[in-house]
């Protein structure tokens, strides 16, 4: 045989252990720096996921503008004048979920701090009984230095069906409301029974 040859077929060796390698060892989904991917149909999954509150949770009028895909002027004008007519029901209701990262500091009482990996998903549903899921918000803690402002959480919104990240980042509207929680390492729990 040619060193060209024996060339050639280690290479084709080489691509063929890769291969089966990869599928040996499927990449890992929502590590820490890779871009985000969510499947809300995942949230069934007891081992990979905890539903933090047992029954749907109340959030104002205000929050549930906020905790939203980030606004447009138009969406804000639209906001305040039906907010100006104040509605009691025009508020959502959220259920939200941690993953096996985050179990432990969510129902941590005082100062919990929540490691890299870490991932909060607040599911928003329209008003009782219906429970039609409006949308998802997501947080996911990052590695150190990528938002010291908020404690390095990545803010994503999804859409109502699971499975589009509408955006994702550093949203703004997000981080307005959560850099006042550092005592709580950013992170609003009156949902949470500490019993």
């Amino acid at each position: 045989m040619t060193s060209k040859r024996i060339a050639s077929l280690l290479l084709v060796f080489i691509a063929t252990v890769a291969t089966v390698g990869s599928w040996r060892h499927p990449p890992k989904s929502n590590t820490i720096g890779d871009a985000f991917r969510f499947d809300a149909r995942k949230l069934a999954d007891t081992s990979a996921w905890t539903k933090v509150n047992a029954e749907p949770y109340r959030i104002s009028s205000e929050l549930d503008f906020l905790c939203a895909r980030p606004p447009t002027p138009d969406d804000a004008s639209k906001f305040y004048a039906q907010e100006r007519k104040k509605n009691p029901h025009a508020g959502t209701f959220i259920t939200v979920y941690v993953n096996q990262v985050a179990r432990a500091a969510m129902f941590t009482k005082d100062s919990p701090i929540f490691p890299a990996g870490s991932v909060i998903v607040k599911q928003k549903s329209d008003r009782l009984p219906a429970r039609n899921t409006v949308l998802y918000t997501v947080m996911r803690k990052r590695e150190n230095g990528y938002n010291p402002t908020v404690g390095d959480w990545e803010f994503s919104v999804v859409n109502a069906d699971g499975t589009t990240v509408e955006a994702s980042g550093k949203l703004e509207n997000c981080q307005g409301c959560h850099v006042k929680q550092p005592s709580t390492d950013f992170v609003f729990r009156s949902y949470v029974d500490f019993k």
